[in-house]
């Protein structure tokens, strides 16, 4: 079984991620809600289910860990997130307890295990409440703890919110400190941006010579983000592209096999798979990611070379060039200078294909990319791109046509044409700007496609996934160049 589009058939979707390494496998803990549940009180009543793997590529579903206590415990209204830390022989998963009838309803649990499979939660539960202090007491979980070996001490960074300062701006990164996982003392935040309502998900790690901060935000375009400092205490720093993919890619969790750093994450479903309808908590994993350093401290985000080579069988594909001049050589090339040139490549279908091709843009070239899913024939009436805009160092995921104000859709597009344009929150879809220009002027393209899971590789170096429910099971792929001139390269399918 690959990750990209795997739900559990045992929980209603797949949420946030719980990654782990040790003795040669990925161990994969993620929250599942229950089967049929939509709304949110039943949709928080979460387990954690569990997935192994011995190489980023086949994973194995295994039982269940653990699931939420009795009625009226500190974890009976749901397990919600946490992290796994190994010591001393012995396995300890600190997770959030959930109980929406206590005063502060998210508390800090743990169960403990000497084989990853058989969990037993500790009869102190819950091990550490929100520190009036410092903190309100309704946020108080994620924990993530580590081993701070220059203190000579584990220390747990908690999803937690201030006591004072602006309502909205409040959320912040607690600390606790502990001498043998048991004990723990709560201390001042690490770090408070005033930017968030609560960040979720917080991870700490070293690659190279950064330290990174990951926190999910979900009152800011529901994105992943990071910041870097030389030192676990910070200051910390922004980076032009600041997080990990765009806003339908959410809770990213990683771990290291010492060597590599491999992120996890979940594309949301809309509620009932409706394709006008909300966004919800919870949908299908997306692939591994592999997590990068550059020199400046940027973080990027790149398919595992393991996860590529697994889609080994390719495909057949034909060019049907539509407008521009299109022609073969080392490539296929297009000139459509000071218009919108198009082609479409009748291929696989939607399920489990990827998508690779190398696609060098001439010099002020304004866009050039992959058409998914046009629909309306032979006028491209409708659909989605992925889009490199060289001259301003972005990548956009966007649909057409776009949306637009009220007034445009409503007097123009609506009451003389019929056409009525969906108002989305997403607009566009995925923007994510371009960490760096390849040195050739060259940008590898990799889609994996999995029903409605979209996933977009570019350069290297970024990553745009969403999920598209208005589409079919017909081959519906093309390619666009958008006032200038590219060559596309070795492009194939593959399944």
């Amino acid at each position: 079984m690959k990750l990209f589009g795997y739900a559990p058939e045992r929980g209603a979707a797949a949420g946030d991620t719980m990654p782990f390494y040790y003795n040669g496998a990925w161990h994969l803990f993620f929250s599942q809600p229950p089967v049929g549940a939509w709304e949110y009180v039943e949709r928080a009543r979460v387990s954690t289910a569990h997935l192994k793997s011995d190489d980023l590529v086949t994973w194995d579903v295994m039982p269940d860990a653990f699931g939420p206590g009795a009625h009226g415990d500190c974890d009976g209204d749901g397990i919600w997130t946490g992290s796994v830390i190994e010591h001393e022989g012995k396995f300890h998963f600190f997770y959030t307890g959930y109980n929406r009838q206590s005063a502060s309803p998210q508390t800090i649990c743990k169960a403990t295990s000497t084989d990853l499979a058989t969990w037993e939660k500790s009869g102190a539960n819950p091990m550490i409440s929100p520190d009036s202090r410092w903190y309100e007491t309704v946020d108080w979980r994620d924990p993530f703890v580590y081993r701070d070996d220059e203190a000579g001490c584990f220390k747990m960074l908690i999803s937690a919110r201030l006591k004072d300062g602006p309502q909205f701006r409040r959320g912040c990164i607690a600390v606790a400190t502990s001498d043998d996982l048991e004990a723990w003392e709560v201390g001042p935040p690490l770090a408070s941006s005033m930017l968030t309502h609560c960040p979720e998900c917080p991870e700490l790690f070293k690659l190279g010579d950064w330290w990174y901060l990951v926190e999910s935000r979900y009152s800011e375009r529901m994105q992943t983000v990071y910041r870097v400092a030389k030192s676990p205490e910070g200051p910390w720093e922004s980076r032009k592209l600041d997080s990990l993919d765009g806003r339908r890619f959410y809770a990213a969790k990683s771990a290291s096999d010492g060597e590599r750093r491999m992120s996890f994450a979940w594309i949301p479903f809309r509620k009932h798979h409706g394709p006008k309808r909300s966004w919800v908590w919870g949908g299908e994993l997306g692939s591994p990611r592999e997590l990068m350093s550059l020199p400046d401290g940027t973080l990027i985000s790149r398919l595992p070379q393991e996860v590529d080579a697994s889609y080994a069988e390719e495909a057949p594909h034909t060019l049907r060039p539509m407008l521009g001049d299109w022609t073969r050589g080392e490539g296929v090339h297009c000139d459509a200078t000071g218009f919108y040139g198009y082609a479409f490549l009748d291929g696989p279908d939607r399920d489990d294909v990827h998508l690779d091709v190398i696609i060098e843009p001439a010099p002020h070239t304004e866009a050039v990319g992959i058409l998914i899913e046009p629909r309306g024939g032979d006028h491209l009436d409708s659909g989605y791109s992925l889009s490199i805009e060289p001259m301003k160092g972005r990548v956009l995921f966007d649909r057409w046509p776009a949306a637009m104000d009220p007034l445009w859709d409503s007097l123009v597009l609506k009451e003389r044409h019929g056409i009525e344009v969906s108002q989305e929150i997403d607009s566009p879809l995925v923007e994510r700007p371009l960490a760096f220009t390849p040195d050739d002027g060259r940008y590898r393209v990799q889609i994996l496609r999995n029903g409605s899971a979209i996933e977009c590789f570019v350069a290297g170096q970024v990553v745009a996934s969403f999920r598209v429910y208005d589409i079919s099971n017909t081959d519906a792929w093309g390619l666009f160049v958008q006032e200038g001139a590219a060559t596309f390269h070795d492009l194939k399918f593959r399944k």
